[in-house]
């Protein structure tokens, strides 16, 4: 019999599964370059399609692999999160950096190359530490905690940075084409959603003694409120964007962009 966490995976499921298909949409058909952003979101839809099948069935039938899917969800819990903000933070970074290509600060370009620097360094560690957690040795679960931790607050100086960027496009607004003004807006308006799914992904990582924070074993309400609702809202909105924006065939070169800006 399938429990209420088995039911909210299969939720999941069914949410990622059109969200991949509108995801794949928009990088290959509707938006070209840049287009980083919409092949992140894919990537990271299908890492958590695949995520919540295996959890499913790890719950459903208890199997001795149950190591595995967790691994597995540590690594879809962190791709979650980092889609979600590469996302709706990456496409407006990506289509700001358009428009303001001619004149962008060196440290912004800096800033911009940490944040790519980090965000694959931060999958990096969590990819390693969630494999080295399902095997059965004691030293090598503790290393594995260990990089999962430092993967978690490698996001944390991730966000950072592209908080950092944000902010230095927002003084720069004016000079903005109508297309970038509508993304930096998006950002603002998913950026409490990502403050609340950080701050549960933390408490899940760093207090993992209390099953409050757990989306496997602890209570439905935390994990439906400040984890579900949060994650599906972001998905959303930076979905909702993608269809917003003008696709390529209405904006065929950059400069067109910046003739915007400039009326």
């Amino acid at each position: 019999m399938l429990g209420s966490h088995s039911n909210l995976s299969i939720a999941q499921i069914v949410f990622y599964i059109p969200v991949t298909v509108t995801a794949l949409y928009l990088a290959c058909y509707r938006h070209k370059r840049p287009r980083m952003a919409w092949i992140i979101l894919t990537f990271f839809s299908i890492s958590k399609y695949t995520t919540k099948v295996s959890v499913v069935d790890s719950l459903c039938h208890l199997s001795q692999c149950w190591h595995v899917s967790l691994d597995r969800c540590n690594f879809g819990l962190y791709s979650n999160h980092v889609s979600n903000s590469t996302n709706i933070y990456g496409s407006c970074l990506m289509h700001c950096r358009v428009a303001l290509e001619r004149n962008m600060s060196r440290q912004i370009r800096h800033c911009l190359f940490l944040s790519r620097f980090l965000f694959i360094v931060g999958i990096g560690l969590t990819v390693a530490g969630g494999v080295l957690e399902g095997s059965d040795t004691t030293g090598d679960v503790l290393i594995g905690f260990k990089l999962v931790k430092a993967g978690y607050i490698i996001v944390v100086v991730f966000v950072a940075c592209l908080l950092a960027v944000q902010v230095y496009f927002w003084t720069q607004r004016s000079c903005l084409s109508v297309t970038s003004r509508t993304i930096l807006n998006s950002t603002a308006l998913a950026t409490p959603f990502i403050a609340v799914r950080i701050v549960y992904l933390f408490l899940s990582v760093f207090q993992p003694s209390d099953l409050r924070w757990s989306d496997l074993r602890g209570p439905i309400a935390p994990f439906l409120t400040m984890g579900l609702l949060m994650e599906y809202s972001v998905v959303l909105i930076y979905l909702v964007t993608g269809f917003l924006i003008p696709s390529w065939r209405n904006v065929e070169k950059p400069e067109i962009l910046l003739d915007d800006a400039a009326r």
